[in-house]
């Protein structure tokens, strides 16, 4: 039965915009049928009102289908559904007094109509697209994702969850997981909505960032029914999934600060983005142009691999390569990318030991503009394969074996942003001599120093010995 009521709720959006239409419609013609020289058009009224009764009946009874799935804020559910009764009650009003003389009562009816359309349909609107939804084009503060980000002025002393997690989760996610909508029971406004999971069971498993559904759908291919957010709803950005991995795998919880996290290398960068007056999410640029469309079987092949490949945009066939999923990256699967080395423009390919060959095909990728080869072997031999990506705006290279001899080989690199030497061969006193050879960079050393306080020690004493 509940797959038969399933069935006639998905009628509602299709029936739902009928009689706002045809009950305008009635209204318009029946306020200029007040005029003489528009008499004439009287009889359209009554059909138009008609039309309006009868589409409004059925988007009422679709709309009350529909809402058996318990997807939306029962308050403003409630709301809508008796604006929406409303309605139909008055166009049927409308309809029986549509062959009557003009009254007061008809007029008092018409905009009574008018204003209950107006509000069940703003009604509507909350509930599939969330609060604020018809208003937000006038609120400077909702025009992007910073909306619903706080300020971090010093990131160690930010809350995990409340700070960082919290708001990824209400931007990407609120649309169709929030107090105002639970598409499949699930909301993630919250500890203990997003602890008690949904009608599929639990979608956070602390420890497990691939058995938490709530980070394992949005590493599934963007064509793919589950993938998370949906196909033409703002995806999330490489450096949110780093965070939501780190948040889930580290154990951090929900209310531990950022220092009380162990934080690897690679999850630095993210979280020093994170760490500003004004906080925002710099999205790295893709080269002009369009580029042909990469092979399918060679997607196929990484995709097999377990690589992480999706388009950087819808109808993009610029391409994103991740081999986080991958415990051991063997130079056989790096080689696979050499059909498909022209559409990348994003890789992460962190923690792999590459032969000569593979270093040579990354070098070869040159449309790439961000580029993260964290805790390789990479030497200033090997390096020298990377000089000729001329369109790199991020290289990320802490923990490799890197020295200033090797960086300097990067000089032609005239685009790059950002360079991450933490934890390499180059030393303290050389960071003011790169910073001379590549001043338009920001480098980044990766010596983070914190501030002791007393709550990060304990003062032991020996145990006193009783005689």
């Amino acid at each position: 039965m509940s797959n038969v009521f399933a069935l006639i709720g998905n009628f509602h959006p299709v029936l739902v915009h009928l009689p706002i239409g045809f009950l305008f419609l009635a209204l318009l013609f029946h306020w200029m049928s007040g005029k003489e020289k528009y008499a004439g058009i009287l009889p359209a009224v009554r059909i138009a009102f008609l039309l309006g009764m009868i589409s409004a009946v059925l988007s009422c009874v679709t709309g009350w289908s529909l809402s058996t799935g318990g997807e939306y804020d029962e308050d403003t559910l409630d709301y809508h559904k008796w604006m929406g009764i409303s309605v139909s009650v008055f166009s049927l009003i409308g309809y029986q007094l549509s062959n009557k003389p003009n009254t007061g009562l008809k007029k008092v009816i018409s905009v009574l109509t008018f204003l209950l359309i107006i509000i069940t349909g703003h009604l509507g609107g909350t509930l599939t697209h969330g609060e604020g939804f018809l208003t937000k084009a006038f609120n400077s503060k909702s025009d992007s994702s910073r909306s619903a980000r706080k300020n971090i002025i010093n990131v160690q002393e930010a809350q995990v969850f409340n700070d960082i997690i919290q708001p990824i989760l209400q931007d990407k996610c609120g649309g169709c997981h929030s107090a105002t909508k639970q598409k499949g029971g699930l909301r993630l406004d919250g500890k203990d909505w997003i602890l008690k999971g949904g009608k599929d069971g639990k979608v956070f498993e602390s420890g497990n960032p691939l058995g938490s559904e709530i980070y394992k759908r949005s590493t599934l291919d963007p064509l793919e029914e589950k993938h998370m957010p949906p196909k033409g709803k703002p995806q999330l950005t490489e450096q949110e999934m780093t965070l939501i991995n780190w948040w889930i795998s580290s154990n951090a919880g929900f209310v531990k600060k950022v220092k009380e996290v162990v934080q690897e290398p690679k999850v630095m960068p993210a979280l020093l983005a994170m760490q500003s007056a004004v906080v925002s999410v710099k999205k790295p640029a893709i080269p002009e142009g369009n580029i042909a469309k990469a092979p399918e079987a060679a997607l196929d092949s990484l995709r097999k691999a377990g690589v992480i490949v999706l388009p950087v945009a819808a109808n993009s066939n610029w391409l994103n390569v991740n081999f986080v999923s991958i415990p051991k990256i063997s130079d056989k699967v790096v080689a696979l990318l050499a059909p498909i080395s022209k559409q990348i423009v994003w890789l992460k390919l962190g923690y792999a030991d590459l032969s000569k060959d593979s270093w040579k095909l990354i070098g070869q990728c040159n449309n790439l503009t961000r580029l993260s080869i964290e805790h390789t072997n990479l030497t200033d031999e090997s390096i020298a394969n990377l000089s000729g990506l001329n369109n790199l705006l991020y290289l990320n290279l802490v923990g490799t074996r890197i020295s200033v001899k090797g960086i300097a080989l990067l000089k032609p690199l005239s685009k790059l942003d950002e360079l991450y030497l933490g934890q390499t061969m180059v030393k303290t006193n050389d960071f003011t001599t790169l910073q001379k050879q590549f001043p338009k960079t920001v480098i980044d050393s990766g010596n983070y120093h914190l501030e002791n306080i007393p709550a990060d020690t304990q003062l032991l004493k020996a145990p006193v010995i009783k005689k």
